[in-house]
């Protein structure tokens, strides 16, 4: 999800889990599956969801909504669990568990800016791959703010 320490240690953990605890899936514990690092591994009524999480546009960009690194991150999460979506055999080989059928997730906090502005791209989602939009809390809401002015700042955006 993130390209940093607050981001990956403290808030997607968070959005993680409501995302688990929402829709009832039970976590698979797992760092990797088929050489990659979804975010999120999980398993409800022999169904696999596999998911990415970002906060990437969360904010925009300046006074807009579109945001080229949460386009960056839209398509790249949808080619890595496109993927991984059509390598069912493999994956339930490599679980050593059958699934009817294999869920991939496009995770993220419900008042992301960026989700407003996707255009054409909107159609991504016609393809399989599934919005989850995930409430976030004041202190979540807070840690996220935090850890963009911080990225801002590495980057030289002020």
């Amino acid at each position: 999800m993130a390209n940093s320490n607050t981001l990956r240690e403290i808030v997607e953990p968070k959005i993680r889990e409501t995302f688990l605890l929402k829709n009832q899936i039970k976590p698979i514990s797992r760092k990797s599956l088929l050489d990659t690092k979804p975010d999120v591994i999980g398993e409800k009524n022999n169904e696999l969801y596999i998911g990415e999480i970002t906060v990437s546009g969360y904010n925009g960009y300046k006074s807009g909504n579109f945001h080229i690194g949460a386009t960056r991150k839209l398509a790249d999460s949808f080619m890595k669990l496109f993927i991984l979506k059509n390598k069912q055999v493999d994956i339930e080989r490599e679980l050593n568990k059958k699934f009817i059928k294999i869920h991939i997730c496009f995770i993220y906090p419900e008042n992301s800016k960026f989700m407003n502005s996707l255009g054409y791209r909107n159609h991504i989602f016609d393809l399989g791959l599934e919005k989850y939009p995930i409430a976030i809390d004041a202190s979540t809401e807070k840690e996220i703010q935090k850890a963009l002015r911080k990225s801002q700042i590495e980057v030289g955006k002020k």
